[in-house]
């Protein structure tokens, strides 16, 4: 008897066992807050655990994420997100990101994953402005369609408005032409990514720097390392030279052209292109450079790498729960 029973109460420990595992297994992580937050809508003090989906929303204290793939999040106060196992929607306030890889942050469409051990802040500001800025480590930015916009480096600050996508998302980009293995690149300045290029009259400019406009194609480009496809309708003279260091880093050439600035294409069609992709950057505010794939991008200074501590950020970890 003792031993039946002893049989009987470890399968009843296995049974429960797997029973609490299958309860917990769609668990994702816990929100630890200084304060008041919501999980779900429904109010927490202290903790709380998160699911997939959940929907975090923080009040005027700060909000510390840990998902159980090692990824760190905080949330400052007055922000919502919602959160799932490899990626955060952002949708109002700050957040930081601490990567443990494979994790991303999506904010107005946009597309943000930081490298391992890098360090993201990621802020949805008022209409359709998302600042970026890459605290410590190298981020990626995509579009809605998975075009690359930008990379990061640490202490790198941008803002970004998501515009147009597809084929007709307009393209105005500054850097310098180079040619590689047959095909015209521009070795984007702003948001540091290479463009395959197509179009007239490319290799007038060769190893100056310029500033085309045109369209994105929906052909992926041919040359490994390029992050989009443009259809040139417009291109000017910015400055002769100065392309030999970036070529040489990216192994392309940069033989120098004869073109002016005059001699640059001007033309009704360029003008159109252009104005388009003006009209794209419009609400982004004084600073806008490029317009890569429907995405107009400026350089800020500072942005949010300079900040210390979230708003709203406490110093202790409470110990109440949900």
């Amino acid at each position: 008897m003792l031993r039946r029973l002893i049989r009987v109460t470890g399968i009843l420990l296995a049974i429960g066992t797997v029973a609490v595992l299958s309860a917990a297994g769609s668990a994702i992580g816990m929100a630890v807050a200084n304060g008041s937050f919501q999980v779900d809508h429904s109010a927490v003090y202290g903790n709380g655990t998160l699911f997939e989906g959940s929907v975090i929303e923080t009040a005027k204290a700060s909000s510390r994420l840990q998902l159980t793939g090692g990824v760190q999040m905080r949330l400052a106060g007055e922000s919502r997100a919602k959160v799932y196992q490899r990626r955060l929607v952002l949708e109002q306030g700050l957040g930081e990101m601490e990567s443990a890889g494979g994790f991303e942050v999506e904010a107005r469409s946009l597309h943000i994953v930081a490298a391992p051990g890098s360090l993201a802040r990621v802020k949805v500001e008022n209409g359709r402005n998302v600042l970026v800025s890459a605290v410590r480590g190298a981020l990626r930015v995509t579009n809605a369609g998975g075009v690359l916009v930008a990379r990061m480096e640490t202490g790198n600050s941008m803002v970004f408005e998501p515009q147009a996508t597809g084929a007709t998302a307009p393209t105005r980009a500054t850097g310098c032409l180079l040619e590689k293995d047959g095909k015209f690149l521009l070795a984007e300045r702003t948001t540091n990514i290479v463009l395959e290029l197509q179009g007239s009259d490319l290799d007038k400019q060769l190893g100056n720097q310029v500033e085309i406009s045109g369209k994105a194609e929906t052909a992926s480009p041919g040359t490994a390392g390029a992050g989009q496809l443009v259809r040139v309708a417009g291109i000017k003279l910015v400055r002769k030279g100065g392309c030999t260091a970036i070529a040489k880093k990216l192994g392309a050439a940069a033989a120098a052209g004869g073109a002016t600035a005059a001699a640059a294409g001007t033309g009704a069609g360029a003008a159109g292109a252009a104005g388009a992709a003006g009209a794209a950057g419009a609400g982004i505010g004084i600073g806008t450079v490029a317009v890569i794939g429907g995405v107009a991008a400026a350089a800020t200074v500072g942005g949010l790498a300079a900040v210390g501590d979230l708003p709203g950020q406490g110093g202790t970890t409470p110990s109440a729960s949900r």
